[in-house]
């Protein structure tokens, strides 16, 4: 027992003595002056160990000595076998030290690896409130959907940490413009914004040549380490993730798709296939909007549209960006409007009626329809256009909603319907609000 306290040892003495990676700024901020817990999940490899090292790395700029933190990555295999102890441990060696002088700051990186991990940590919160900052991270949403929903209520702060946004594919990219773009400018940020659908977000995919070899590694990754664990049929899986990836911006029902995997030689229950949906939405590689109706019966009941976490996932699982465009610009502006509105405040739809008309997304905030957002490659068809506002205009009817935008490629332009008024924005410029 005492030689894996000495690992743990050798671990924060190899964090004391080297230097941090160099993280590049990201729009997520941890609260670091707050007392309590902050909870950094999202996607594995999204950002949240750079996250943490960019929080302390300001810590140290301000003064802060770097024995005053403690990083701790509890995936590494040096401290396998897992166990609880961990947590005495770490607390016996901050005593050794003799660095609650000062307020120590601990981040504990996959901290859901260890069994009972809540009760520790809150233990840890309440023993030393006001001495300790503690900062926890996990790649499955059950860090906050776990026992820590009622052990830590009122003692915890979330931080969503998504792939980069396309203001942050930007700075990663070097490329900063002010105002409106010039001619130049904006041709190369539509290079940009091209690379950004096909590729996705992914910090190691966009700082590296052989995307696609990425993009599957971590596709793969996420499945094996984040979701199959929990699986009783862990071989359907990918299959599973790999036709959920095709159907992305799809109203998809369970027992639809039971039958269609069926067909195709892959058994599974309709229960089952709701488990295995619900693990992955989980491990964040998948969400869904329901369909906006009064009666929760109809939300349950009609099919919902699945979104993948990355486009890069879906142009090279999927489909292509020249096969639908529509498709993947769509479930790009899913994942913003998750990015944008992560707690649940803002409440994101699908609308669609008895004939058949759609709309991409309503936004509603408690009982009033907030913003009826389209998404349309390009509006210049006579047909299409008139599908989509048609859609629109009788969602807007129906929800008592004014707000009307349909997000294009590049088109740019203001429109009165049925004294309705409908904006077109560019989704460049769209993704580019603040």
């Amino acid at each position: 027992m005492q030689n894996r306290k000495d690992k743990l040892r050798i671990l924060l003495e190899e964090y004391w003595k080297k230097e941090l990676p160099k993280p590049i700024e990201r729009e997520s901020n941890i609260n670091i002056d707050s007392p309590l817990i902050s909870d950094v999940i999202g996607p594995r490899r999204a950002g949240k160990t750079y996250l943490m090292f960019l929080t302390i790395k300001k810590l140290l700029e301000s003064g802060v000595d770097k024995r005053q933190t403690i990083y701790v990555n509890f995936e590494r295999r040096i401290l396998y076998p897992l166990t609880p102890d961990y947590f005495n441990w770490l607390i016996e060696i901050i005593y050794e030290e003799d660095i609650l002088k000062n307020r120590v700051y601990l981040f504990l990186d996959e901290v859901q690896r260890l069994e009972n991990w809540e009760k520790f940590v809150r233990s840890i919160y309440d023993e030393f409130k006001g001495k300790m900052k503690i900062v926890i991270s996990g790649s499955t949403s059950k860090l906050t959907k776990s026992n820590l929903s009622h052990l830590l209520t009122g003692r915890h702060l979330t931080n969503p940490v998504y792939p980069l946004s396309f203001r942050e594919f930007l700075r990663f990219k070097g490329f900063a413009i002010s105002g409106l773009p010039t001619e130049e400018e904006k041709a190369r940020m539509m290079k940009f914004l091209r690379e950004y659908i096909e590729y996705g977000g992914f910090p190691e995919v966009v700082l590296n040549e052989n995307k696609e070899e990425y993009l599957e590694t971590l596709f793969l990754d996420i499945i094996s380490r984040d979701v199959a664990p929990n699986a009783k049929y862990p071989a359907v899986l990918e299959d599973l993730a790999y036709f959920l990836t095709s159907q992305s911006a799809k109203p998809v029902s369970f027992s639809k798709l039971s039958r269609l995997l069926g067909s195709r030689g892959i058994k599974i229950s309709v229960p089952t296939l709701e488990k295995y949906f619900y693990l992955m939405k989980d491990a964040f590689l998948f969400s869904d909007n329901r369909i906006h109706s009064f009666k929760i019966k109809d939300q349950i009941q009609h099919p919902r549209k699945i979104y993948c976490i990355d486009t890069g996932f879906v142009n090279y699982f999927g489909f292509k960006f020249s096969e639908d465009r529509g498709r993947l610009m769509e479930n790009l502006v899913a994942i913003e409007l998750h990015r944008r509105f992560p707690h649940g405040k803002t409440k994101i739809f699908y609308w669609k009626d008895y004939q058949g008309n759609e709309v991409d997304f309503v936004l509603k905030e408690g009982i009033k329809v907030k913003e009826l957002i389209q998404v349309c490659y390009d509006p210049a068809d006579t047909d299409t256009k008139k599908r989509e506002t048609k859609a629109l205009l009788k969602a807007s009817e129906e929800l008592k909603c004014k707000k009307l935008r349909i997000i294009t490629w590049d088109y740019e332009e203001q429109e009165n319907i049925d004294n309705r008024k409908i904006i077109y924005t560019p989704l460049w410029k769209w993704l580019l609000e603040k």
